[in-house]
């Protein structure tokens, strides 16, 4: 091909390059660091809750609406897109904040484990397009999912994750890596979650975060100071919660296993 002018050959240039990143990005499980036991399918540990089992029996026992707790459940159960075995998939709002669900039980100092596969648009099935959600820390502190708008699902993230891209803690820590998976394929996060300490009101020492993506520490005993969304930040043991943003998000194997 023959540039004839120099907006074509930015052009070439750039995608040349953009070519060359997905080319050469690796799978979390090729990078330095991977660790299967942080990944796919870890079993839940002696002594943790399991509040979700693939039915809807578990999760009107474990869970409920949030921020209204006397609302009906929205969420439904639906199929895998990998296999056929029962997932729970975010339903009932149109945007954050309104029809989120949360453990009905509250914890302090805690490990655990959640999987999640983001698929797009809901109502048509099908893996594309954008998708956010998002796993809170006692329904504060928001572990960001989100596949980005307009960007090459093969490798959206060859360019700098922000802090409201996935892995960050929401508008607070930016992940140490990218551990992408397109969309239709399933992500983990496994994290160690240790609460703040208040006297009263005020803040003594913040929350202390780690958190493994897809097997990859993208976070590393981080402080978390700020709350983004869900209750206030305080003192009081809260829920995990998993958002709902409009978006075909599915969920499984969940597990919290308090630490005392």
């Amino acid at each position: 091909m023959k540039l004839t002018n120099t907006k074509q050959l930015i052009s070439f240039c750039a995608a040349f390059s953009l070519i060359g990143a997905v080319a050469n990005a690796k799978k979390p499980e090729e990078q330095a660091g991977y660790d299967k036991s942080k990944d796919l399918g870890v079993k839940a540990p002696d002594g943790a809750d399991t509040p979700f089992d693939g039915t809807m029996k578990s999760v009107k026992k474990n869970w409920e609406m949030w921020p209204k707790s006397d609302m009906d459940i929205t969420w439904k159960i639906v199929k895998s897109p990998t296999d056929e075995s029962k997932v729970l998939m975010t339903d009932g709002g149109k945007r954050w904040g309104t029809h989120d669900l949360v453990t009905k039980k509250k914890y302090h100092d805690f490990e655990g484990h959640v999987e999640f596969v983001m698929m797009g648009a809901r109502g048509d099935d099908k893996a594309g397009g954008y998708a956010n959600s998002g796993v809170y820390m006692q329904n504060r502190h928001e572990l960001q999912i989100e596949s980005p708008k307009g960007k090459n699902i093969a490798d959206p993230y060859g360019w700098k994750i922000g802090p409201h891209g996935i892995g960050a803690v929401c508008m607070e820590h930016v992940p140490k890596g990218n551990a992408w998976r397109p969309n239709g394929e399933w992500h983990s996060y496994h994290f160690l979650f240790k609460a703040g300490e208040w006297e009263g009101e005020k803040m003594k020492e913040p929350a202390r975060l780690t958190l493994w993506w897809n097997g990859i520490k993208v976070h590393d005993n981080v402080p978390v100071k700020h709350a983004n969304g869900g209750v206030k930040n305080g003192p009081s043991d809260e829920s995990l919660k998993l958002q709902e943003h409009g978006q075909d998000v599915r969920f499984r194997n969940i597990w919290i296993k308090p630490i005392k």
